[in-house]
């Protein structure tokens, strides 16, 4: 059922006028978002307000930065608000007709079949193979593990594609395969924030990139086809997710899945299971070693919970808490999905301005996890402010890092299952101590990854 909220914009009599970013001729105010994106958007909300057109040049891009506008595209009038634009286009051609990207009649079915494989209960059969790669990885890092420079963010790619393709799956990709679907899904992630840019230019005007984005994707196919070929040959009893999309059946026609559709779906975990935890749980680590007292409580809690001779287990997660606000928070000030483009219908009003059918805009969730009337010291990372309690005073959309609404990301619970899992066992089994002075900067890209990586020092616990 869909969620229910207090109704929050307000309808003025007299529609106001939108602020327009300053900028110059031809690229407006792109030259400063690509110097400091994040400073720059911080920097508009403050001059312009929660709403605002961000100058492009050519073209305008309205900017929503509040909860309550957010509510407002989401759940209050999300009909008139759909995925168009360049973005959403290059996410289709990537995707599909998946998920996160379907919509209407289809998008119900869909979801109606794959929610009940993604209830908590039912991905506890699944701990034992995310626990198993991720020990596999961690294997790994020891040669690392000498007190020398460490840089995480490759680290937890190969980590979190370990964990995907194996509960995906069941087993593994070989190295080679992994690394070239690796290569694709990076490519292919880039692209899609330069598709914002790119669909402004002329019709005739080549895109720079493209060639390279499909190539990606068919390197994708390739491999996601032949699974789905393999598992069809090969199925039977196993807990692995690919086996329970196989047995899926919508109970309203009977029917199963295509082998399309399996894609669509598949490309789609694949993605949101790989990318999005890699990135919240290098910068996870980045917060951490810069407070070593964060760090030592959650060892603390690793080491009361678990010990230091056994893995964790699905029994376990209730007793690791304070892993979960660390991951909370992480989420809080480095979401990994930044931003949230929608099109616009029909004609709408939004605080009192008025919105025309064919409006381009974003919501920014990086700006309302910072917004300063739903939380006290936004730009200070503290897990605690996440303990129940206090989630209870804030709007409902000021904290969407998996979305809001009926849309919500499924895979919200085995994405936070697997990131306490993670925290506990490098917790568990490494001393990571900082080489930086400062934390990494946030890159401009689809997903909020940290500039350069994360480098750390790593040592083995004795």
């Amino acid at each position: 059922m869909l969620d229910t909220y207090p109704q929050s914009i307000a309808q003025p009599a007299q529609q106001k006028a939108i602020p327009l970013t300053k900028g110059l001729p031809l690229v407006g105010s792109l030259p400063q978002m690509i110097k400091n994106p994040f400073g720059f958007l911080m920097q508009a909300r403050n001059t312009y307000g929660d709403l605002y057109n961000l100058n492009l040049g050519i073209s305008k891009m309205l900017i929503l930065n509040n909860p309550r506008q957010m509510q407002h595209i989401m759940v209050d009038n999300v009909q008139n608000y759909r995925k168009g634009g360049g973005m959403w286009d290059a996410i289709r051609d990537m995707l599909g007709n998946g998920l996160v990207v379907s919509e209407g009649s289809f998008w119900m079915r869909q979801r109606r079949m794959m929610q009940p494989q993604f209830h908590r209960q039912r991905l506890a059969a699944l701990t034992e193979l995310m626990v198993s790669a991720i020990d596999e990885a961690l294997t790994t890092w020891e040669k690392s593990a000498q007190g020398t420079d460490f840089n995480l963010a490759p680290a937890f790619n190969e980590l979190t594609m370990k964990v995907i393709t194996r509960t995906l799956f069941g087993t593994g990709l070989d190295q080679a395969e992994m690394d070239k679907v690796s290569k694709a899904l990076d490519y292919s992630v880039n692209y899609i924030l330069k598709a914002i840019v790119l669909n402004s230019l002329p019709a005739w005007m080549p895109a720079p990139g493209r060639k390279e984005f499909e190539r990606s994707i068919k390197q994708i196919d390739e491999t996601v086809y032949r699974i789905i070929a393999d598992s069809r040959k090969n199925s039977g009893e196993s807990n692995h997710l690919m086996a329970m999309l196989l047995d899926m059946v919508d109970d309203e026609t009977g029917e199963g899945m295509t082998d399309q559709q399996l894609r669509d779906e598949v490309t789609t975990l694949f993605l949101a299971g790989y990318e999005t935890t890699s990135i919240a749980l290098t910068w996870a680590f980045d917060f951490l070693v810069h407070n070593p007292e964060m760090l030592e409580k959650l060892r603390a809690e690793v080491d009361a919970a678990v010990g230091s001779d056994r893995l964790p287990t699905f029994a376990d997660l209730p007793k690791l808490p304070y892993s979960r606000m660390i991951l909370q928070e992480t989420l809080r000030i480095r979401p990994s999905a930044w931003q949230l483009p929608r099109t616009a219908i029909e004609d709408d009003e939004i605080d009192g301005h008025h919105i025309p059918a064919g409006t381009n805009l974003i919501g920014l969730i990086y700006m309302c996890h910072y917004h300063p009337d739903e939380w006290d010291n936004p730009e200070v990372f503290d897990p605690e402010r996440f303990q129940s309690e206090k989630t209870e005073e804030r709007h409902k959309f000021a904290y969407m890092p998996f979305g809001a609404g009926q849309r919500k990301c499924i895979g919200m619970d085995f994405a936070l299952m697997e990131g306490q899992l993670a925290l506990a066992m490098v917790a568990q089994r490494y001393i990571l101590t900082k080489t930086t002075a400062n934390l990494a900067e946030p890159q401009l890209s689809t997903t909020l990854r940290p500039k350069g990586g994360v480098v750390v020092k790593l040592e083995k616990r004795k």
